[in-house]
């Protein structure tokens, strides 16, 4: 992308602050953004709202380092978190707040948005799942913890899926 995409503008905010600020907007009770690659230029750049900035200097041995910092940083009497990619900036609280009810309501550890047929992040998981989270190792997500246990998930279909901005091309359609 030729800089963090984190911070490409879109409609004169950050691409990042569009998903603080929906994280920000539901019912979560708390978010923590956790910072890798070019932190200081992010943390700078963004508004974060109610979010707390978490930093984690393992970033370059992949996703599970951030997915772990992330779950650290959370109190002992947290009982589930929302795992919420960074570049997805079309994503609502409405959404967030599905998968919320979504997890409650089914009463299984898990839920995710199902898209076109496969489950994608944002995550809801409950506490009982996270040493699986906190025992991934290198540049893996949740990928492998949905895969392993799919009876266990409550699928949400999105009206509209959330966009991931993966490429220039990506960012283009936006």
């Amino acid at each position: 992308m030729g800089k963090p995409k984190q911070l490409l503008p879109l409609d004169g905010r950050p691409l990042l602050e569009h998903v603080v600020a929906a994280a920000c907007d539901s019912q979560l009770d708390e978010v923590v953004v956790v910072l890798g690659a070019n932190a200081d230029a992010i943390r700078q750049a963004v508004s974060w709202g109610r979010a707390r900035i978490v930093g984690n200097p393992r970033h370059a041995e992949g996703m599970s380092t951030s997915l772990r910092a992330g779950v650290e940083a959370l109190d002992a009497t947290v009982d589930r978190c929302a795992v919420i990619l960074g570049d997805q900036p079309s994503l609502t609280a409405a959404l967030i707040d599905r998968l919320l009810e979504a997890q409650t309501e089914s009463r299984l550890p898990v839920a995710a948005l199902q898209v076109d047929g496969l489950l994608q992040p944002p995550v809801v998981l409950g506490r009982e799942l996270w040493p699986d989270l906190l025992a991934l190792q290198g540049d893996v997500g949740l990928r492998e913890v949905l895969r392993s246990r799919p009876d266990q998930v409550a699928a949400v279909v999105p009206p509209t899926a959330p966009v991931d901005v993966d490429t220039p091309e990506d960012y283009a359609r936006l």
